[in-house]
């Protein structure tokens, strides 16, 4: 990988940025008991019609016009669906990938939304690094723009994360577990950094 700048997602990128997302959440376990294993295709639908309807900042990681990471966070004043924003997704979600994923997909953001924190935050997710440049410093450079905005801002982070070897990895970042909860029958761990 050459030099790695971190920008925000242009209307162009999107496409690519679905593909990155999709590969590197395929493994993740609530994709997995949601979308079933391998389902990249599913993971695309569920990032094209996420990404669709996510407010915020979408910043992607590229050296070049090759995406490598995408990271996207949101004030907690944006961060939940509202309800016309959920009726317009429910048919997309369904021609993408069926009414039993649909309804699972549901349950999980579900559950997550209900421990989100009641005060104002910086909500993260998703982000991803394509699988081929893992462990290549793109994960530590988007969060550092994220905890750079929270600094600036002086508003605390929040995340979820389905993966626990992923905690010790936020927890570098001043991440702290505030809870756990079961969604689909996998544990996610709620993390926020005061």
């Amino acid at each position: 990988m050459s030099q790695i700048t971190i920008t925000p997602l242009r209307a162009e990128q999107t496409e690519q940025a679905v593909g990155v997302l999709a590969r590197a959440f395929v493994t993740n376990p609530v994709h997995v008991a949601a979308f079933g294993p391998s389902r990249v295709e599913s993971n695309e639908a569920f990032f094209r019609i996420g990404l669709a309807v996510m407010k915020g900042g979408k910043f992607v990681a590229t050296d070049g016009s090759r995406i490598h990471g995408v990271a996207h966070w949101v004030h907690s004043t944006a961060c939940q669906f509202s309800a016309s924003d959920k009726l317009r997704m429910m048919p997309r979600m369904i021609r993408g990938f069926g009414v039993r994923t649909t309804l699972k997909v549901i349950s999980w953001v579900s559950t997550w939304s209900r421990h989100d924190p009641a005060e104002p935050h910086y909500h993260l997710g998703p982000i991803a690094v394509n699988p081929d440049a893992q462990g290549g410093g793109v994960g530590r450079m988007l969060m550092e723009s994220y905890c750079m905005e929270l600094d600036r801002t002086e508003v605390p982070g929040y995340l979820e994360t389905d993966r626990p070897d992923n905690v010790a990895f936020y927890q570098r970042f001043g991440f702290a577990v505030t809870g756990t909860a079961t969604a689909l029958g996998v544990e996610t761990y709620f993390m926020l950094r005061a």
